[in-house]
């Protein structure tokens, strides 16, 4: 297996969009570090954060914001004479998405790819093959032990469920409401969005208005307690704690780092 290219932690804006009406030469590892929408053939996914796809070679294929900054980490790579049946020994998921949860893994493994494949002093095509592999087996494993084919009950609910999450997180969601509104119980709701998507449903609220609020951010004139508000909270302190556990930052120091 050889490296064609590489990427990591690209940032794109709210209004990021691209169609490959062929696809690529070979097969690409996408990796979602924000949700998107990944269009490949006739199936459309409402992604979310940690959402990765491996996309068969020559597949038309389309990558989108969902009205949010969007960023991925991805790979290109060539499979060497011989390989396929090892690939697809591996049992790996292709053209459909594998949710990895709260997982680092494979995002860490991807920057030091990138990293590898970056460095000129380094022209050894073993280590280029070793890390993929590294990579493959990581998908395989976490594949089969989270079986992410089993049927899920109220899979369409839940995806509709988690895209509304991301296109309104200002909402005042609460797992009674929505487990009502589903005519599901709050334990068996859990249950099936976890097995889903590989977080509760309540994180993906966290996250969708984190990333939300850092949109928000970018414009100075906006004071954090407006902020907060749009992001569905009621107190500017609680959501400060929130996102410096987020962001690693206040909000305020977030503001200087981006607008600098």
């Amino acid at each position: 297996m050889t490296i064609s290219l590489a990427g990591y932690h690209w940032q794109h804006d709210k209004s990021f969009s691209v169609v490959r009406e062929g696809g690529y030469h070979g097969l690409q590892l996408i990796l979602l570090q924000t949700s998107g929408i990944v269009k490949i053939d006739d199936a459309t996914y409402c992604a979310s954060p940690n959402t990765a796809f491996i996309i068969d070679s020559c597949v038309p294929h389309a990558l989108s914001a969902d009205g949010k900054p969007y960023m991925d980490d991805w790979i290109r790579f060539q499979l060497a004479p011989g390989e396929k049946e090892m690939f697809d020994e591996l049992e790996i998921p292709v053209n459909r998405p594998m949710h990895l949860g709260d997982d680092t893994t494979l995002t860490e493994t991807i920057k030091l790819a990138c990293d590898l494949y970056n460095n000129t002093s380094i022209d050894n095509e073993k280590i280029y093959h070793n890390i993929l592999m590294v990579m493959l087996l990581y998908l395989s494993a976490y594949h089969k032990k989270n079986n992410d084919s089993v049927y899920i009950p109220y899979e369409k609910n839940l995806y509709d469920l988690r895209k509304e999450i991301y296109a309104n997180p200002s909402a005042q969601w609460s797992m009674p409401q929505i487990s009502k509104d589903l005519g599901l119980s709050v334990g068996y709701l859990n249950k099936l969005y976890r097995q889903l998507f590989g977080t509760s449903c309540m994180n993906d609220v966290y996250t969708a208005r984190m990333q939300y609020a850092m949109e928000l951010l970018s414009d100075i004139d906006t004071p954090v307690f407006e902020i907060a508000e749009k992001c569905g909270y009621n107190s500017a302190e609680h959501f400060s704690r929130m996102f410096r556990k987020y962001a690693c930052l206040s909000p305020a120091d977030y503001r200087k780092k981006i607008t600098q």
